[in-house]
């Protein structure tokens, strides 16, 4: 049994928790009624939400720890008390009750994830690091490739590297070539390799069916982006989806590095959308921004009167 003051930093956080699935639940909520209504939204409005939903039981839980560490650290005894920051013995731990199991549970679950994303990107760097070794490079942070297949990727977060591979350069014309460097300094421009290892972080905490839509909706995104700033430097959007679709015909033997969580490769990622993207058959249209603060605020709320109902739920089943 723990008491006093590190009891209540326990107890906070077992409230963290539950406020996370809470949130967590919301967001794959909306994410399954409306993963369609993604493809209406314009590219950068896109990436906003997304980002948003993925951070969002994050933020839920820290505004609902910080409402619970106000009242039992700082509020004023003639201050009039916050109802929903109530927290049956709070100043009371135990490891062995639902409160430590959720607390270990959850810090069990993160450091998986973290540990496991720290192993992949340091198995990724050295992997690109040989392969560096043995590019030969083209330009600024271009490197051609001695390999067997046709790719282009980009890689790095803080030295990004472009990498073509000579049997996509021997199977391209000048002009495509143009596009494909393009579109990959597009994504080094951007540190989309970074962005899409961090985001793919944060929808590890989701269930895998949501996650891997929030990640899917995510690559469109920003491959959209690169596309259109390809299409930014004159290039004609017809060229460039003529472009795409005969990488992703080349693509059929690909490199084992061009579906990692931190590369963005010119490939056949989502290349229904991104033709029809590119050729202006999709009607795209900002994000409503009532609508997302509603969501938001909404979440919020409801995680915030919800949480001592939902303690009083799990007592009911589950001995304190």
């Amino acid at each position: 049994m723990v008491e006093g003051t590190v009891a209540i930093w326990l107890n906070i956080s077992t409230i963290a928790i539950l406020t996370f699935i809470l949130a967590n639940g919301a967001v794959s909520a909306l994410v399954c009624v409306l993963a369609q209504q993604f493809l209406t939204l314009q590219v950068a409005s896109r990436k906003t939400s997304l980002w948003l939903l993925v951070t969002l039981p994050w933020i839920a839980s820290l505004c609902v720890a910080s409402c619970f560490f106000y009242q039992y650290f700082y509020a004023s005894p003639f201050e009039p008390t916050l109802s929903f920051a109530h927290w049956h013995h709070i100043s009371d731990f135990n490891w062995l009750s639902w409160h430590g199991v959720t607390l270990l549970i959850g810090l069990a679950f993160i450091a998986y994830v973290f540990v496991s994303k720290l192993r992949q990107l340091h198995k990724h760097q050295q992997q690109i690091k040989l392969l560096a070794e043995f590019s030969q490079p083209l330009g600024p942070n271009l490197y051609l490739v001695d390999a067997p297949y046709a790719s282009a990727f980009t890689s790095g977060f803080f030295k990004k590297r472009c990498f073509v591979t000579k049997p996509l350069l021997a199977s391209t014309s000048t002009t495509e070539q143009a596009i494909i460097v393009g579109h990959e300094q597009a994504h080094a421009k951007n540190s989309d390799p970074l962005k899409k290892w961090l985001f793919s972080i944060l929808a590890l905490f989701f269930v895998p069916t949501i996650a891997k839509r929030l990640k899917l909706h995510m690559t469109l995104a920003m491959e959209q982006d690169a596309d259109n700033a390809v299409i930014n430097n004159e290039f004609e959007p017809t060229i460039v989806a003529s472009t795409l679709v005969k990488v992703a015909r080349l693509n059929a033997q690909q490199s084992p590095l061009a579906h990692s969580e931190l590369v963005a490769n010119f490939g056949a990622d989502v290349l229904e959308q991104r033709v029809h993207f590119l050729l202006g058959q999709l009607n795209l249209k900002p994000t409503n921004p009532w609508l997302t603060a509603v969501f938001v605020l909404s979440t919020l709320i409801v995680c915030i009167v919800s949480i001592d109902s939902l303690h009083h739920f799990i007592e009911t089943i589950f001995n304190h």
